[in-house]
């Protein structure tokens, strides 16, 4: 390997850093357009949307047959780009094309008849994201983080101008799913322009074995990310049928917190670190060590972000979304420490795809799934409050034994992995402490209040860090400097 371990430390770092810019820029975007919604849109509304975009991720999710996965990992050939291409936009135009019949169809199933043309326009959605895979990821593939930093934003911004643009216009649910699609086709087509003469265009020019070696790697993944994704999205489902399109707003809403400021940013360290991983995949100690220090840095950062969220609920549900979304505190309380508990189990699956063992995901999402569904079943008698308590009990077990299983095939001791959370853990009991020490002090508001518990929690995590984790503080600096 030319990359020494300090070459691909900064390239992790960097490409972190370019990928959190787009991230934290494409973010800001998408809350001024939730915070704005919320108080535009019927709890109802919301939740029709959200239906939509649930049953419209799991098409985008297996939209590219798995073959951006594989473009990081196969050998980088040309034969082998231009058959993910003709693969990933072959299958986008079929599902497309089902989306539109299967809309009537799947809105009978849920008695939501709104839903049917949602589903029909996000259909756009699927297409473009299938005509955006393989672009994106082979800049992923080279390492080019700088440059896909503009395709988020992009996303982003042209989401917000046009559902805002038809929300204050008054077209109510429509407003978010054209914007939705719109966003896709935005970032598809910036993904082409970034790539430009490097693209694949020659879709006529493959092989048979390019075909097969392509989808023989890609089809388990977008199996293991379609189950991961029923996963992440089956609680929406089964509230829609059961519960209703309202419960499902207030859930969905939520939801958007923790989503937002945890749970996309493990997806932000994912783009980064698969391919990180599988550039090292024949050093196994380096990819031991960089797996531990992920590990660290993502139960550091999740597990303090969740609780101190789940904290802050009572505050920021009525401050940023309106008193008429309150049904929606204690539900994001349960699932603020959801996201928590998830950072346990965070980039294992990285692991699985970079050492060509895609089937581990499969295995372990399908025991998980078997379990979970019965859970959420179960727990609706308790409406969206117990549905959010059971996520968090399942995620808890699941992601202990993601860890399990990663620990073996890496052959890293498990103490050696409890110590790589143990730092999260200790810094997250301190900011509950405090946190709800803060917030038992007389109120000065709730901005104050937030900006309290803010400031205290910040403020005792460096403090543990540096006087109890000195290794990792170190190490975060290092990093830091390596910008």
């Amino acid at each position: 390997m030319k990359d020494t371990p300090g070459d691909l430390a900064r390239t992790g770092v960097m490409g972190a850093v370019w990928q959190g810019a787009a991230f934290v820029s494409g973010r800001v975007i998408v809350l001024i357009t939730t915070i704005v919604l919320a108080r535009l849109l019927s709890p109802h509304d919301y939740g029709l949307v959200a239906l939509a975009l649930v049953l419209m991720a799991y098409a985008e999710t297996i939209a590219d047959a798995g073959v951006a996965q594989a473009l990081i990992y196969l050998p980088g050939e040309g034969v082998i780009a231009r058959s993910a291409l003709l693969i990933s936009v072959g299958l986008g135009m079929v599902l497309a094309v089902s989306a539109f019949l299967a809309a009537p169809w799947i809105a009978a199933v849920f008695g939501l008849p709104d839903v049917a043309p949602l589903v029909q326009v996000l259909g756009v959605s699927v297409l473009a994201t299938s005509f955006g895979a393989v672009p994106e990821a082979l800049l992923r593939r080279d390492l080019q983080f700088k440059k896909l930093t503009v395709a988020p934003v992009m996303r982003a911004a042209t989401m917000g101008t046009v559902t805002l643009s038809l929300a204050f216009a008054g077209y109510e649910a429509w407003s978010l799913a054209v914007g939705t699609a719109a966003g896709s086709v935005a970032y598809a087509i910036t993904c082409w322009i970034l790539i430009g003469s490097n693209g694949p265009w020659q879709v006529w020019r493959v092989s048979k074995a390019a075909l097969g070696a392509t989808i023989n790697y890609g089809a388990p993944v977008a199996g293991s990310n379609l189950l991961a994704r029923l996963i992440f999205d089956v609680d929406y489902l089964i509230i829609g049928l059961l519960l209703g399109a309202q419960a499902l707003g207030y859930y969905t809403l939520a939801f958007r917190l923790p989503e937002a400021l945890i749970l996309n940013i493990f997806f932000v360290l994912s783009t980064v670190l698969f391919p990180l991983y599988a550039q090292v995949r024949s050093d196994p100690e380096r990819l031991r060590d960089g797996y531990l220090m992920s590990v660290q840095i993502q139960t550091l950062y999740g597990i303090t972000s969740g609780v101190g969220l789940a904290i802050l609920a009572p505050l920021l549900v009525p401050l940023l979304f309106g008193q008429q979304w309150t049904d929606a505190v204690l539900p994001l309380v349960f699932l603020a420490l959801y996201a928590a508990v998830r950072s346990l189990g965070a980039g294992a699956n990285d692991v699985y795809k970079a050492l060509g063992r895609p089937g581990l995901s499969i295995g372990i999402s399908v025991v998980r799934l078997v379990i979970l569904v019965p859970a959420l079943l179960f727990a609706t008698q308790w409406g969206i409050v117990g549905v959010a308590c059971a996520q968090l009990v399942v995620a808890f077990v699941f992601a202990c034994g993601m860890q399990t299983v990663a620990a073996k095939v890496m052959k890293i001791r498990p103490r050696r992995l409890v110590r790589a959370a143990l730092p999260g853990l200790v810094c997250g009991a301190a900011v509950a402490v405090t946190g709800l020490g803060t917030l038992a002090l007389p109120l000065l508001g709730p901005v104050t209040t937030t900006a309290a518990v803010v400031i205290v929690a910040v403020g005792l995590v460096y403090a543990i860090l540096r006087l109890r984790f000195a290794t990792l503080h170190d190490e975060l600096l290092k990093l830091a400097r390596r910008t």
